[in-house]
C-alpha cells in the first residue's frame, strides 16, 4: 500500500459566505485607502494617540467590513508577531473604533461582507504623514539567488516535503506563518492551524527551513523591515491501490 497525497496552496481560509478579498477596482473605504490612512492620521491626531516607541513596528491589519458598513476585527492567531509589532496592532484598533467611512464590498448589485486588509506603518501616520499618503510597500519574495529571479514556493514546498513519512487517511487543513527579517533570514514558524498530528506540524516547519535561504525582505518607502508571509495548505492523504 502506497500513500498519495495531494496539496493545493492557497493564499488563505475565510468562511465561504464572505469575500476573502474585495472586487477589482472596489474599496474596503469610501475615497479609496487615501483617505483611510488621511483618516487615520486626523484621528491620531484629533484623540492625541501617540507614537509608538519602536518605529520599525509594522502590522498587517485585517478586517471584515460587513454587508452595513460596520466592521469586525479579525482575531489574529499569530501571538508572536502581534507581540511584536503590538503598538501598531493597539493603534489600528483604536483608530477604527472612530473611523465610520467603510465601504461593503458589491456584488451583482448587492453588498457582500468582505476582508479587508490595512498595512499599518505607525513611523508614517504621525509627524512623517503626507497628504495623499499610500504605504510604499513590497511584501517578502521567495527567489532564486543563482538568477535572481522569483520562484514559486508552494511549488517548491510541495516537493520538499516528506510524504513518505505519514500514512493516515484524511483531509485537511494547515495554515502557517513566518518572519522574514530585514536580512532575508525565517524566524518564528507558527502553525496557526494546526493538523492535529504532531509529526506532520514538525513536518511543516521543517520543510520551511530548507527553503528559508531563499527570501528578499519586505520592504516600506525603499527600507527593508521585518514583515510576516502566511500560508495555508489545504490537501487530502489517501491509499493509492495497485
Amino acid at each position: 500500500m502506497k500513500i498519495l497525497f495531494c496539496f493545493l496552496i492557497i493564499s488563505s481560509f475565510i468562511n465561504a459566505q464572505v469575500l476573502e478579498n474585495y472586487p477589482d477596482f472596489q474599496t474596503p473605504y469610501i475615497g479609496g485607502y487615501q483617505a483611510y490612512y488621511k483618516d487615520f492620521h486626523d484621528i491620531v491626531k484629533e484623540k492625541n494617540l501617540q507614537p509608538c516607541s519602536n518605529p520599525n513596528e509594522i502590522y498587517l491589519f485585517t478586517v471584515l467590513v460587513t454587508e452595513d458598513g460596520s466592521v469586525q476585527f479579525i482575531k489574529d492567531l499569530n501571538e508572536k508577531n502581534v507581540n511584536n509589532n503590538k503598538c501598531a496592532y493597539q493603534l489600528a484598533r483604536e483608530v477604527a473604533k472612530y473611523q465610520n467611512n467603510w465601504n461593503p464590498a458589491v456584488v451583482d448589485r448587492i453588498k457582500k461582507s468582505a476582508v479587508a486588509k490595512f498595512i499599518i506603518y505607525p513611523a508614517d501616520l504621525f509627524e512623517n504623514y503626507r497628504e495623499g499618503y499610500v504605504p510604499n510597500y513590497t511584501p517578502p519574495i521567495y527567489y532564486d539567488k543563482k538568477t535572481g529571479e522569483r520562484r514559486n514556493f508552494s511549488k517548491d514546498f510541495v516537493m520538499k516535503f516528506d510524504k513518505k513519512r505519514f500514512n493516515w487517511y484524511d483531509l485537511f487543513l494547515i495554515m502557517a506563518e513566518f518572519t522574514v527579517t530585514t536580512e532575508g533570514k525565517v524566524k518564528d514558524i507558527v502553525i496557526t492551524k494546526s493538523s492535529g498530528v504532531e509529526q506532520f506540524d514538525k513536518e511543516i516547519k521543517n520543510t520551511i527551513n530548507i527553503l528559508s535561504k531563499t527570501w528578499k525582505p519586505a520592504t516600506i518607502n525603499g527600507n527593508p523591515i521585518e514583515d510576516r508571509y502566511s500560508f495555508a495548505i489545504k490537501g487530502i492523504t489517501e491509499v493509492e491501490y495497485y
